[in-house]
C-alpha cells in the first residue's frame, strides 16, 4: 500500500519542549528528540490518564458520534478489522492488521476480502463469557450499522453485502469502486461489536464487551472511568500495565496541579504556554496538529445569500494573524488537513486563494449594495479560552470593514444542535475530521453536518470522481481542485487555521505515542517506569 506522508508530523514521539515556535508554517513540530525509553518494558502498574469530558449518549458505537466514546472505547475496549500504524519512528499514514491478518482488494474495486485472526477471543463478561471471535461478528456489526442513524454509517455506503464464506474470511461485495474503504475501516468509528451485542442480549449503550487491550471495570458518572488489563489480548504479554483510571477534569489549573504533582500520568492542553512551562519542568511534551477552526457562513440568512458579502468576510480576517496571536503554533489551511493528507494546499496557495485583503472585502461589500455594512451575530462553540479570543480577533477585523458582529458563546452541545438545524448566520467551532473524503462528505445534501446547506453540483462531481479514483495522486488532485472551488466560488465553509495540541506526560509513562485518530490500541503499548 502506498504510504501517505504525515505533512504536519501527526505522528510524534514524546519530547520535552524548549520552544514552541511562531505560526502560519506548513507544520513540524519542535522535536528536539525523544528521550531514549528507560529500559525494557515493565509489567503492572496503574496509569492515570486526564479524560476531557464525560460521555453524553451511551456506549453505543452504532449511533454515537461522541468524541469521548470514541477516546474511551475505540481500539482499547473494542477492536476494528484494520487500524493506522503509531509509533516512535512512523511518519506516514499506513494501515497495519488488527483483527484482520490481511486484506485483498479485487482488481475492479468492488470486492474487499478479509483474512481474521484465529487466536482472538471476546472479553470474558457474560453474556459473551471469552468466546472467539468470528466473521459472523463482523458481519454482525457491519449489517446493524447500515441500518442504524446517520451518524457514520455513510462510511459504507457502496457496500450491498457482506458474507462470511467461513469463520475467519469476510467479504464486503460495493455497488462501486470506492477509495476510501480502507481508510474508513481502520476509522476510530468502526468497532467490532458481538453479535450478542447487536442481536441486544446486553445493551450496548450501558455495557461495553470487546476484543481490545482493556476491559470496562467500573464508572462514577462525571467523575471517573476505569478499566483493567484483558489477561487473554491476542498479544500475549500486553497490555503492560494492570490498570487505567481516566478522571474528567476539564479545568486546566486543575490539570496542570495534578500533573505537577504527579497525580496525573498524562493530560492535554492546546494552551502553549502551559506546555512550555510545563516542559521547563521536566515533564515530557508531545506537540500534535490538532482540529481545525471551522468557520461557517449560513447562505439561507440575508445578506450571505450573496456570494460577494461571504467572499468580503473572508477577506477581511487576517488569518495568519489570528493564528500568530491566538495560538502561537498553527497551520495556516484550507479544507484538507496537511497532517493526514498530501492533498492540502500550501500555505501560499491558501494566501493566494484567502488573501487577508480588507480593502477588496470593503469593495465586494459595496458592491454587494452594504457599502456601510451591516449587523450580524457569531455563535462561538466554546471548549477553551483560545475559542473565545478567536472570536474576539474576527470581530475586531470585521467591524474594521463595517460588519458589526455580536459574539454569542453556547456550549459544544448546543452548538452542534444549532449548526445542524441551520440555526445560525455565522457559526465557529472546532471539526475534528481527519480524511480527505470524511471532509467532503460534510457537505453532501443528505449530511448531518452540511450546516450551511452547501448544495454544488460540480462539488458533487468532483467527489464522485475523487471515490472512484483507484491512484492517489490523482484523486489527490481531484481533492485539491475541490478546495478551490469552496474557497473561490461557494465560500460557506472555512477551515482557516489548524490548532495544537500538547499531550502531557509524566517521567514514569513510557511508550505513549501519540496518534492523529482516537487510537486505544497504542494503550497496550504504554509501560510504567516507577524507578
Amino acid at each position: 500500500m502506498k504510504r501517505r506522508p504525515l505533512l504536519a508530523a501527526a505522528l510524534v514521539t514524546a519530547l520535552t519542549l524548549t520552544g514552541c515556535g511562531g505560526g502560519g508554517g506548513t507544520g513540524g513540530s519542535t522535536d528536539s528528540g525523544a528521550a531514549a525509553p528507560v529500559g525494557a518494558p515493565k509489567p503492572g502498574g496503574t496509569a492515570v490518564l486526564q479524560l476531557p469530558s464525560e460521555i453524553t449518549n451511551g456506549l453505543n458505537p452504532l449511533i454515537s458520534s461522541d468524541p469521548t466514546l470514541n477516546t474511551l472505547l475505540s481500539g482499547s475496549v473494542y477492536g476494528k478489522l484494520i487500524d493506522i500504524k503509531v509509533g516512535p519512528n512512523v511518519k506516514a499514514w499506513e494501515l497495519e492488521p488488527d483483527l484482520a491478518e490481511s486484506w485483498e482488494v479485487a482488481k475492479d474495486g468492488k470486492s474487499y476480502t478479509f483474512k481474521l485472526r484465529k487466536d482472538v477471543r471476546w472479553h470474558n463478561i457474560a453474556p459473551v463469557n471469552g468466546r472467539a471471535f468470528v466473521a459472523d461478528d463482523v458481519v454482525a456489526t457491519f449489517e446493524a450499522l447500515k441500518k442504524a442513524t446517520r451518524v457514520h454509517q455513510w462510511m459504507i455506503e457502496p457496500v450491498t453485502g457482506i458474507e462470511a464464506p467461513d469463520e475467519h474470511t469476510v467479504v464486503f461485495k460495493l455497488s462501486k469502486p470506492y477509495a476510501p474503504m480502507l481508510d474508513y475501516l481502520a476509522y476510530h468509528f468502526n468497532m467490532i461489536l458481538p453479535r450478542e451485542g447487536v442481536e441486544g442480549k446486553f445493551d450496548l449503550a450501558t455495557q461495553a464487551i470487546g476484543t481490545g487491550p482493556f476491559m470496562l471495570d467500573k464508572h462514577t458518572p462525571d467523575v471517573e472511568w476505569v478499566f483493567k488489563k484483558n489477561p487473554d489480548y491476542y498479544i500475549k504479554g500486553k497490555p503492560y500495565v494492570d490498570v487505567i483510571k481516566r478522571p474528567i477534569m476539564t479545568d486546566i489549573a486543575a490539570v496542570t496541579a495534578a500533573l505537577r504533582s504527579g497525580r496525573l500520568d498524562s493530560g492535554t492542553t492546546s494552551d502553549q504556554n502551559v506546555a512550555k512551562q510545563l516542559g521547563e519542568q521536566g515533564l515530557k511534551v508531545a506537540e500534535t496538529p490538532g482540529a481545525p477552526v471551522s468557520f461557517f457562513i449560513n447562505p439561507k440568512v440575508e445578506p450571505f445569500d450573496d456570494l460577494k458579502v461571504r467572499q468580503a468576510v473572508a477577506q477581511a480576517i487576517d488569518w495568519v494573524g489570528m493564528g500568530e496571536n491566538i495560538r502561537g503554533k498553527f497551520n495556516l489551511t484550507s479544507l484538507v488537513r496537511p497532517d493526514t493528507s498530501a492533498a492540502a494546499l500550501t500555505r501560499d496557495e491558501v494566501l493566494k486563494l484567502r488573501p487577508y485583503d480588507p480593502e477588496n472585502a470593503k469593495k465586494l461589500l459595496a458592491e454587494a449594495g452594504l457599502p456601510n455594512g451591516f449587523s450580524t451575530k457569531l455563535m462561538v462553540q466554546r471548549v477553551d479560552d483560545e475559542d473565545v479570543r478567536e472570536a474576539q480577533w474576527m470581530q475586531e477585523d470585521l467591524a474594521k470593514v463595517g460588519i458589526k458582529m455580536e459574539l454569542e458563546m453556547v456550549d459544544p452541545a448546543t452548538g452542534i444542535d444549532r449548526r445542524r438545524k441551520h440555526d445560525f448566520p455565522m457559526a465557529k467551532a472546532l471539526r475534528g475530521v481527519h480524511l480527505p473524503d470524511q471532509v467532503w462528505r460534510d457537505f453532501e445534501k443528505e449530511s448531518l453536518e452540511n450546516y450551511t446547506s452547501v448544495d454544488d453540483a460540480e462539488l458533487y462531481e468532483l467527489l464522485a470522481q475523487s471515490r472512484a479514483e483507484q491512484d492517489e495522486d490523482k484523486r489527490n488532485e481531484i481533492y485539491r481542485k475541490m478546495q478551490t472551488r469552496m474557497e473561490t466560488e461557494i465560500v460557506q465553509v472555512l477551515y482557516p487555521i489548524q490548532k495544537f495540541d500538547y499531550g502531557i506526560t509524566g517521567a514514569r509513562v513510557q511508550g505513549l505515542y501519540e496518534s492523529p485518530i482516537y487510537h486505544g490500541r497504542r494503550l497496550a503499548d504504554m509501560w510504567l517506569n516507577e524507578s
